[in-house]
């Protein structure tokens, strides 16, 4: 890990990234991926273990590095809403991948969380976060930390703080993730800057760690720090506190004094990405009211949790020389090994490559564009999701009315 060289358009940013294994888990789920000649920053946290969750998280950010680096339409991503169409089409091409891989090996609840900053190159007082999953974004301003993002997990959506009253099946589940189905729905929101913002990326690691009281106590204490001390202090504290799973970490520094924009042209083709996007979007919305309507009404009983199966083959490692891999966040504890930090300095793969690969290095699995199905959230099982959450609610309420 090393803190980014400054370019021209992005000078006035600073960034920093550390990721750990943690003190109980094997393995690092966690893929972490700074491109700040593009503006763009983001954590993704895998589930489903070395070759489920590993696999997912890295696939993830693949796809994300191949498009603002190597894909043709990278040099237009000059604006916030641009570089989101890259954003959506790459996730949706990982999610197809990791999806299509899960029922090809029959795992069940691959995939990664995802959670990206982008900042606007025209204009400077723009960005933009990106997410699906529990892996957060915030902005600390003035003495005050501000959550950007809202976790996609049962218990937000059953109105609860934390999910310390959920029974144990519905604990660290989450709703919306890379891979879960083959296309994957984002949360926008638009977010300004000004100069002396720190914005921090982060997964659960830290999260269920370390309370954001905490968090933003050490930034105000050491504001002066640079980013990468920063970001491995926060870690440090994640760590201390226990370390009970993989921990990310990036921050990125806005500078005393922003570029005035406009910074320059927009070009016809950044225009048409951006058109493509608002139609994506309309696209969504509509297809999203006509879904709630056919699927009111509609009954079924599931044993299963939303976003993470309880049941797996195990006999299709057989041979492999590898155990099943983990299931759920909460892991027993299990010998502490070095973490390998992951960084954008890995070499992209080819576009028409797979997002992703086995840690292991066998054979490599291919995924073409023209394979990627068109880019609009799939919902097939969201009645079965709408049932999960309503049955999430009643038992929180249950279990809250029984310590009365």
């Amino acid at each position: 890990m090393e803190e980014d060289l400054v370019n021209s358009a992005f000078a006035y940013l600073a960034s920093a990234e550390v990721t750990d294994v943690g003190r109980r888990r094997r393995n690092n789920e966690d893929a972490v991926l700074r491109i700040p000649e593009a503006g763009v920053f983001c954590v993704a946290d895998g589930m489903g273990g070395t070759r489920g969750g590993e696999v997912a998280s890295k696939a993830t950010v693949d796809a994300l590095r191949d498009a603002f680096t190597v894909s043709p339409d990278a040099p237009f991503a000059v604006t916030v809403a641009a570089a989101a169409r890259l954003a959506s089409r790459a996730l949706n091409r990982a999610s197809h991948w990791i999806k299509t891989r899960s029922d090809e090996h029959g795992l069940s609840g691959t995939g990664s969380t995802v959670v990206m900053l982008l900042f606007d190159r025209v204009m400077p007082e723009r960005a933009l976060v990106l997410h699906a999953g529990d892996s957060r974004a915030y902005r600390y301003r003035k003495g005050k930390l501000q959550q950007l993002s809202a976790d996609h997990s049962v218990a937000v959506a059953a109105g609860l703080a934390d999910d310390k009253n959920l029974p144990a099946m519905f604990r660290g589940v989450i709703t919306r993730a890379v891979g879960l189905e083959e296309t994957v729905l984002l949360d926008e929101t638009a977010v300004d800057v000004v100069a002396g913002d720190v914005f921090l990326l982060c997964s659960d690691g830290l999260t269920k760690m370390v309370p954001d009281k905490t968090v933003s106590k050490l930034l105000r204490k050491h504001a002066s720090d640079e980013p990468e001390a920063l970001a491995r202090l926060l870690v440090g504290e994640a760590l201390k506190a226990g370390g009970e799973d993989n921990v990310s970490v990036v921050l990125v520094r806005v500078a005393d004094a922003l570029p005035q924009g406009p910074t320059q042209e927009v070009p016809a083709r950044t225009r048409e990405l951006e058109q493509e996007a608002e139609a994506e979007a309309a696209s969504i919305a509509a297809e999203t009211v006509d879904d709630e309507e056919r699927e009111t009404g509609q009954t079924a009983a599931t044993g299963q949790t939303a976003a993470t199966g309880q049941t797996m083959d195990s006999s299709i490692f057989a041979g492999e020389g590898v155990t099943p891999p983990e299931w759920s966040r909460a892991a027993a504890p299990s010998q502490v090994t070095p973490a390998t930090p992951l960084s954008s300095a890995e070499g992209p793969p080819a576009v028409q490559e797979e997002p992703g690969a086995d840690p292991d290095g066998s054979a490599a699995e291919r995924i073409t564009q023209t394979e990627v199905p068109p880019l609009r959230p799939a919902r097939s099982r969201r009645w079965v999701w709408l049932l999960v959450l309503a049955a999430a609610v009643a038992a929180a309420a249950f279990f809250v009315w029984l310590k009365r």
